[in-house]
């Protein structure tokens, strides 16, 4: 099985990666060169998608299938999907539970229509357009396409700021906000587990193509639970302060990960995730408490802790507050 990956240096395209190399595949990876360290055993190709020609490491080169990994906007999923028509089979796509219209019935099934989640903003609507893109080539005959669609991942190296924001402010016994209360219930997923799925569904294109899948741990959480069982992990005693974002004049329409107060929204966002178990026998089994610990163990190992990312909202709700700031 020769598979292309684009992106694939860190996080979860690591998992993937190694995998699938465990496995026995030929595993090539198109990354800008930025950010993680070569993967032994993988083939590794530069190319920066946000560029004219950032496909054309690809050259002549066909492959089995291709994980696309950092598609952030359609117009690189239009753009490579155009360059692999007649080079790839199989096109399995990472996207995100923010295509869903939000219903207020929970979970979310992969058969909820498309809207997409309002709070996320461009991202949610550039990931529906990815997927029309890439559904409108499946019709057309192109490829077979499968569509991951994801809560949060958690795990170990995880770039984007979710455990780090929590489990920081917890060590350095600074007060962690909770908008709307904490109430809102999100769910996860652990990284390792995500790297199965994409895989069984590679080795099984002929159940998979055409599929959407809903990838996550099956036991939602509340945001005020969620930071009370990083705390426990952590044996520290949480500081949990409840604030309304609008009364405190922080409030945002949408998600904007560069300024945030709290690193998950504060609406329900549940997904089905039967649909995989089902037919592709891959269930998301590691449980919270256990995303937690291993994201902490590898948090503590950290011979010099990542200082604390300042945000413009939370800064200004924590001032509003009279508590320090950032």
């Amino acid at each position: 099985m020769k598979i292309l990956i684009l992106g694939g240096t860190r996080f979860v395209g690591r998992h993937v990666a190694r995998l699938l190399i465990q496995r026995g595949a030929e595993v090539t990876l198109l990354h800008r060169g930025v950010t993680g360290e070569p993967i032994d055993g993988a083939v590794s190709l530069t190319g920066d998608r946000g560029r004219p020609d950032g496909l054309d490491a690809i050259e002549e080169r066909r492959f089995d299938a291709v994980v696309d990994m950092s598609a952030y906007f359609s117009q690189w999923t239009r753009e490579a999907a155009d360059r692999l028509t007649g080079r790839v089979s199989h096109y399995v796509f990472i996207s995100s539970g923010a295509v869903y219209r939000p219903n207020a019935e929970l979970p979310w099934p992969e058969s909820t229509p498309f809207g997409p989640i309002p709070i996320w903003g461009q991202y949610g609507r550039e990931k529906v357009a990815s997927e029309e893109i890439l559904w409108r080539a499946q019709a057309d005959g192109r490829f077979a396409v499968t569509s991951f669609r994801f809560p949060f991942i958690l795990g170990p190296g995880n770039f984007a700021d979710r455990e780090s924001f929590v489990i920081g402010r917890l060590a350095a016994r600074r007060p962690v906000l909770l908008p709307g209360g904490g109430t809102a219930l999100n769910q996860f997923v652990y990284a390792e587990d995500v790297g199965r799925a994409i895989v069984a569904a590679l080795e099984r294109p002929d159940r998979a193509g055409g599929e959407a899948y809903n990838c996550t741990y099956a036991k939602p959480i509340t945001n005020r639970g969620w930071v009370e069982l990083c705390a426990d992990v952590l044996g520290i005693e949480a500081n949990l302060v409840e604030i309304d974002e609008a009364e405190l004049g922080v409030s945002s329409p949408t998600v904007d990960l560069a300024n945030i107060v709290f690193p998950y929204p504060p609406e329900h966002y549940v997904l089905d995730g039967s649909k995989l178990t089902r037919e592709l026998g891959v269930e998301m089994t590691t449980p919270n408490r256990r995303m937690i610990q291993e994201y902490a163990a590898w948090w503590e190992a950290l011979e010099r802790k990542p200082e604390l990312r300042p945000y413009q909202r939370e800064n200004a709700a924590l001032a509003a507050l009279g508590l320090p700031t950032i």
